[in-house]
């Protein structure tokens, strides 16, 4: 692994905050952006990621506001990141936007079962955050709860 790689480290960075390390996370994030002052928007959300597991909401809406202009439905993952992030900031109202756009752009997309809704949804989006810790997929499910989406976390 190429230590001077900007690519490499906010990978690096991402991956360290799935397994539950992310204050390592941020450091590497923040070489990649020193490394690559010009870095594309992209590594936006794995440093936001970063940030949500650190409890920095504030943080990830501002790492990730720039979305919500344009086109949001085109980046839902930072969508539904944002709207746990306004959740448990208890900011209702842009949580709840944040969501639907998530929403409205994965029922355009989704190739699965047919009769899947809303509560299949979130699961496909936390089931692929590759979350290793058990403590972080249940804060990022309160996040999404409190932004009025099902996502509890044995729904057997």
């Amino acid at each position: 692994m190429n230590p001077n790689d900007a690519t490499i480290q906010i990978f690096w960075a991402w991956a360290q905050a799935c397994l539950g390390n992310p204050a390592k996370g941020l450091m590497a994030a923040e070489l990649a952006r020193r490394l690559n002052p010009r870095y594309p928007q992209w590594y936006n959300f794995y440093e936001a990621k970063t940030l949500f597991l650190l409890r920095r909401y504030e943080d990830v809406v501002s790492r990730l506001r720039y979305r919500i202009t344009g086109e949001p439905t085109w980046h839902r993952r930072d969508m539904l990141l944002l709207s746990a992030a306004f959740g448990l900031l208890r900011q209702a109202e842009p949580a709840q936007r944040c969501a639907g756009w998530f929403l409205d752009s994965v029922r355009d997309v989704w190739c699965g079962d047919q009769n899947a809704g809303v509560p299949e949804y979130v699961d496909w989006f936390i089931d692929t955050s590759y979350l290793r810790r058990a403590e972080d997929e249940e804060f990022l499910r309160e996040g999404l709860r409190l932004a009025g989406l099902p996502a509890q976390m044995d729904r057997s």
